[in-house]
């Protein structure tokens, strides 16, 4: 008996009748495999880079500047805007004096007034050991024990781009409402401007005015 061809082989023609049926089956399982793990692959990268984008984010302030209508008068962001602007300087110092020397009989709006005059304090400046020294001595919460006090700024003068002389009156009252007291006071402050970068600093301090120096002396 003749010898069996190699095509006519049981085996051979099982296998390759699987190759035909299988075989198509495994390559695409086998590729489909390829592209799960390219794109899983894909995605950490993706998922690394944008938590990498993340943690250098800057929150750049974007200022509008309005009239007393409020109506826009100009706006921008730090970089556009002249921070040497008497009027941007001047509302800033006037709210630090006012923050500063005001006295009330309200614990929660005190904490307030104080937490806006450190706002615009650093603490390696000598404003800061100033400011330190009066509260030590003058504690705002004792004193609205039995009276308050009410600041006007009177005027606020540019002496150069970084020195400002501000004078202010006081008016002490008791805790009855009866003035007991004027007082007129000259300080002279010298500032500095930092474009402020973190949000939370951005919320009290949007111009990143700081006073660097600050002293001031009662008026006879």
């Amino acid at each position: 008996m003749a010898a069996n061809r190699p095509s006519e082989n049981p085996y051979l023609v099982a296998r390759q009748e699987w190759s035909e049926r299988y075989g198509s089956y495994v390559k695409a399982a086998a590729a489909w495999r390829t592209v799960g793990i390219l794109a899983l692959a894909m995605a950490v990268t993706g998922f690394g880079y944008a938590l990498y984008l993340s943690t250098q984010v800057k929150l750049v302030p974007y200022i509008v500047e309005v009239d007393k209508l409020g109506t826009s008068v100009t706006s921008g962001f730090p970089e556009q805007i002249e921070y040497a602007d008497a009027r941007v300087v001047r509302a800033a110092l006037g709210n630090f004096v006012t923050s500063f020397r005001s006295i009330t009989p309200d614990a929660v709006v005190q904490k307030q007034y104080i937490d806006r005059t450190y706002a615009l304090l650093r603490t390696s400046d000598p404003s800061t050991q100033k400011v330190n020294a009066w509260f030590r001595g003058n504690s705002p919460f004792e004193k609205a024990k039995t009276s308050t006090v009410a600041i006007e700024v009177n005027n606020i003068v540019a002496l150069s781009q970084q020195t400002y002389q501000i004078d202010w009156t006081e008016y002490e009252r008791d805790r009855k409402g009866k003035e007991t007291g004027t007082r007129r006071f000259r300080g002279i402050a010298t500032v500095a401007l930092t474009a402020p970068q973190d949000e939370a600093i951005i919320r009290v301090n949007p111009i990143g005015l700081y006073v660097r120096d600050f002293d001031w002396t009662a008026q006879l």
